[in-house]
């Protein structure tokens, strides 16, 4: 059963205002995503993907352990009701799968911009392994990596653009203070993706529902089929823009 304040909600810097979106509305739908999930055995329901592999989810029940999945119910210009669905992160190393909304950066850029950083990220690594403990050049490559690390983070979380429904659009470090580090994994959940999408293509959010599918997470905090509120800590200070203009749709 879902959970009493499984909502999504938060408060935007832009207006001054807390907004939220009720579940109750995407639960059916969410319940019917669980039963796809269960029959298909995999997040390819059309079998359109390239990477078939990639898709099954006995993914979700090894070592990765499951996730979260979300279905938002949004009504269309012309008063048509449809459900978009989304995947926490990325599903078994894939950002795209058909069917799914996609995440809040172009994922061409996203892979242009990490495999090169990345690689040298490791040759560092694989460099401290063969080093003395305590010396001076461990320290200096240490440091290295660190800022190789930083500054790779910084440019990944440049490529996020948020959108709301008053067509305003902003990056991730607008939405944070300054001295406030940004979460890692932060504008990957399903709510994010979701209200992103709904704002970019003229979509009116009804109700949004998250649930967690898989084997438990090692802090047995989730369980498969459990509906959960949006996390406060990565989602929280980025929803309130989010969702900001629902209201006057």
């Amino acid at each position: 059963m879902p959970c009493s304040d499984a909502l999504c909600r938060g408060f935007c810097r832009h207006c001054g205002s807390v907004h939220s979106l009720a579940v109750d509305p995407a639960i059916a739908e969410a319940q019917k995503l669980m039963q796809l999930l269960d029959a298909h055995k995999q997040i390819d329901f059309d079998g359109q993907t390239i990477n078939p592999e990639k898709i099954c989810t006995d993914f979700l029940y090894g070592e990765a352990r499951g996730k979260m999945f979300g279905v938002l119910v949004c009504e269309k210009t012309d008063g048509e009701q449809l459900t978009i669905k989304a995947f926490s992160g990325q599903y078994n190393g894939l950002w795209d799968v058909v069917g799914w909304v996609p995440p809040l950066f172009d994922v061409h850029d996203f892979w242009q911009l990490l495999n090169p950083i990345e690689k040298k990220i490791k040759e560092l690594g694989r460099r401290l392994e063969n080093m003395a403990d305590g010396s001076t050049e461990q320290g200096r490559v240490k440091q290295l990596r660190k800022e190789l690390s930083q500054t790779l983070m910084k440019k990944i979380h440049e490529l996020y653009r948020l959108h709301n429904f008053k067509k305003q659009q902003c990056s991730l470090t607008d939405l944070f203070p300054q001295k406030q580090g940004i979460p890692t994994g932060t504008g990957d959940c399903c709510a994010p993706k979701l209200l992103n999408y709904a704002a970019r293509n003229q979509l009116k959010p009804i109700g949004l529902a998250e649930f967690y599918w898989g084997k438990s997470n090692r802090s047995a905090t989730r369980s498969q089929g459990i509906f959960y509120p949006a996390c406060t800590s990565k989602c929280g200070p980025i929803l309130g823009f989010l969702l900001c203009g629902i209201k006057e749709l």
